[in-house]
């Protein structure tokens, strides 16, 4: 793997642009010759993408800030300014990439020289290379499909008008652009009107690829380096004779790589400057665009702010990255519970080693209470709805219905009621914790533990949940609305006021609008405190589950690193013999603080699971569809925390191979019985139990998934 390898999609971004590719001293000379022709194509398309900034403003002072009518001003100026940024930001990135050429082609060169070689084993050359490649192809698929839409609309609108009997002709370009001849009525000057614009977003959207893809090469480029600094340092012994000229060279490597991170940051700080401000006005007016258009020209427009949002997420998301790369911390895996707790607006979890305390507001913390409120009053809701439920006057299959319908949400309101007491209640116990892993944390950067994989490995799974739960919280507090929409649709006469879940209020609710929305917003806050609380459970299960196998694992590597004949290898084993211990010691106090947590988590799955999947077979679609994602939100969070418990299994496990495969037969005896009494503790692997009675792990929750199968069946068949 070369670094010439990753100029794949930038080398189609420099010929969409119309611009040789970037070359230095360390790559093939294989490049065709910069011919006059696009010589001079490149500079009549950067003259086109010039006028069209100028031609835009134009356009608007002589035409659309004309409008009459309020509506109609609006939509044109936000029709101007999204325009103008766009094509303002292409002709930056224009500007950004031709001026600075040498400079750039100039650090290539410098990171050719430095590349690790393939014999290198301190970098991981493969999967910092799969995941730049990737994230370049979906870049240039999307930038391709919005420049073949954005530039084939207007051709497309005139041929459907032409098809349509008695419509006149729009004669619509890309943009709302004045030109010095002729546009409207003239099939000639419409023709050369969109063939600018054409040539100048070709050229700009080939400039913008470029530009994108120089962040995303340059930063897996950082990214490589620091973590092979890291891998070098790590493997660094003092004890060699060439000790400190290692670490002197790495001190220089080290600077060498800040440098060009500064040097590649004061040739984009142009791009990053107009990325901020050109994307933060172009998705404000483009989304006001989008509402006041036609169905046609909001597309378009749809089109180009998710190419702003992209763009500038892109640039964003790479600074973060090169961050993270350059230094990890613990609260770094908590990035996912801290943002549940901002939205929940539950308290944030704070330890000694973080960098900067978050104190909540006056109205976060009433918006707290008035959803904690609304959530325990829930569960009563929901116990005197199905109290009044008359059997009698109902048919059984509704009956049962109705009251599987209670019991399945009674089991969410539960569950997260229970959580949320006993997170309360264990806050300054789990914040001890946090303290003791930020310490063990601290020790295990300076040793070969592979926290990067890790946390990648966490994250992946929590950006899954994520994905996951936001859409079902969306979809639950929109349900009402979207019935009460549908009901409107087909013109029924009478309205159902179906709230969220069926949970009883003391005023009126049925046929009172104002009651109906009070009801709605109140299930709406109980709703966010109770997912909240039950994703924040789960992900803070994750969190103390990962921290254990970054332990357990490092544990292992480093019993597999002692010579039991070098003379300090008794101390450290007496060393690991401790922190074999205080692992246990602290994992078993992490069981007792979640023991509750576990025991709820099943007892009421089991339960709200089976009567999850009978609201879905009995109930009609839209509240089907609600608790067919209540079960997976069920599935889903019992799995986490019974996957977590099995990987500590896994992970304690490693450390007997570890203790066994040493070469303790070289050791003397006390080395021999020091570390016959370590492989005697680890020869069970540690398991997390709930109340020391069933283990977390797969097998309960197959377990639990059978039980609540069994239950399920048994009461499908009274009916």
């Amino acid at each position: 793997m070369q670094l010439h390898d990753y100029m794949k999609y930038i080398d189609r971004g420099c010929w969409m642009g119309l611009i040789p590719r970037y070359q230095w001293s360390g790559r093939p000379t294989d490049r065709k010759p910069y011919r006059l022709e696009q010589k001079a194509l490149f500079v009549l398309a950067v003259i086109c993408a010039m006028y069209q900034i100028f031609g835009v403003i134009i356009y608007w002072y002589r035409n659309g800030r004309l409008a009459e009518d309020t509506s109609t001003f609006v939509t044109e100026i936000s029709e101007m300014c999204g325009s103008l940024m766009l094509t303002t930001v292409g002709f930056g990135n224009i500007y950004a990439l031709i001026k600075p050429r040498n400079l750039i082609e100039n650090m290539f060169e410098e990171l050719e020289e430095i590349y690790p070689s393939q014999s290198d084993e301190h970098y991981r050359c493969q999967l910092y290379y799969d995941l730049a490649m990737a994230i370049m192809k979906i870049e240039f698929m999307f930038y391709m499909v919005f420049y073949a839409y954005y530039n084939s609309a207007p051709v497309l609108l005139l041929l459907w008008e032409n098809l349509q009997e008695g419509q006149e002709l729009s004669f619509k370009t890309q943009t709302n652009t004045w030109f010095p001849w002729k546009v409207h009525g003239s099939a000639l000057g419409f023709g050369g009107a969109v063939l600018c614009l054409i040539l100048g977003s070709f050229v700009g959207v080939g400039f913008s690829i470029a530009t994108q893809n120089l962040i995303v090469i340059f930063t897996f480029q950082l990214k490589l380096h620091y973590d092979g600094l890291e891998s070098k340092l790590l493997h660094l012994d003092s004890r060699q004779p060439n000790a400190n000229q290692q670490l002197r060279d790495l001190i220089a490597y080290h600077s060498r790589i800040l440098h060009i991170g500064d040097q590649f940051n004061h040739i984009l700080n142009f791009v990053f400057g107009t990325s901020l401000v050109g994307s933060t006005i172009a998705i404000c007016m483009l989304s006001v665009a989008i509402s006041l258009l036609d169905a046609a020209s909001a597309i378009k427009y749809v089109s180009g702010l998710t190419a702003f949002v992209l763009y500038h997420f892109v640039i964003c998301y790479m600074g973060t990255e090169v961050t993270f790369a350059y230094q990890m911390q613990l609260e770094d895996f908590m990035r996912y519970p801290d943002l549940v707790c901002w939205v929940a607006q539950l308290p944030r979890i704070e330890w000694s080693g973080r960098r900067c305390r978050v104190n909540r507001t006056l109205a976060q913390r009433f918006f707290f209470w008035f959803g904690a409120l609304n959530l325990v009053y829930h569960n009563i809701g929901l116990i005197m709805c199905a109290r009044f439920v008359d059997g009698s006057a109902m048919d059984p299959f509704e009956y049962v219905s109705e009251l599987t319908d209670i019991g399945a949400m009674l089991g969410f309101t539960t569950m997260g009621t229970l959580n949320l007491w006993k997170i309360m209640r264990c806050k300054p116990e789990i914040e001890k914790l946090m303290e003791e892993f930020e310490a063990l944390f601290q020790q295990a950067k300076k040793r070969s533990y592979r926290i990067q994989h890790y946390y990648e490995a966490h994250t992946r799974l929590i950006k899954k949940s994520v994905r996951f739960y936001a859409p079902s919280i969306c979809y639950y507090n929109l349900l009402p609305i979207i019935l009460m929409v549908v009901e409107l649709l087909t013109d029924n006469k009478q309205l159902s006021y179906r709230i969220q879940s069926s949970a009883w209020y003391p005023w009126k609710v049925h046929g009172s609008f104002s009651g109906f929305f009070a009801a709605v917003v109140c299930q709406a806050f109980s709703c966010q405190i109770d997912l909240g609380i039950i994703i924040f459970t789960q992900f803070l299960i994750s969190f103390f589950g990962i921290q254990l196998e970054i332990q357990f694992d490092g544990l292992a590597r480093q019993l597999e690193a002692i010579d039991a004949r070098h003379p300090a290898a008794k101390e450290q084993l007496k060393h690991l013999l401790a922190y074999h211990i205080k692992l246990f010691n602290l994992a078993d106090r992490v069981n007792h603080s979640l023991n509750f947590t576990f025991c709820v988590s099943f007892t009421v799955s089991i339960l709200s699971m089976c009567f999850q999947g009978i609201s879905v077979i009995m109930g009609d679609l839209g509240p089907a569809l609600k608790h067919m994602l209540g079960l997976f939100v069920f599935l889903v969070y019992n799995f986490s925390i019974c996957r977590n418990g099995t990987h500590i299994s896994i992970a304690s496990d490693k450390v007997m191979p570890a203790a066994f495969y040493n070469n303790w037969y070289e050791g003397d005896l006390a080395y021999r019985k020091m570390i016959l009494i370590l492989m005697i503790r680890a020869t069970k692997p540690y398991m997390w139990r709930t109340y020391k009675l069933a283990p977390v792990s797969i097998t309960t929750y197959m377990a639990t998934l059978k039980l609540s199968y069994q239950i399920f069946t048994c009461v499908r068949s009274l009916k």
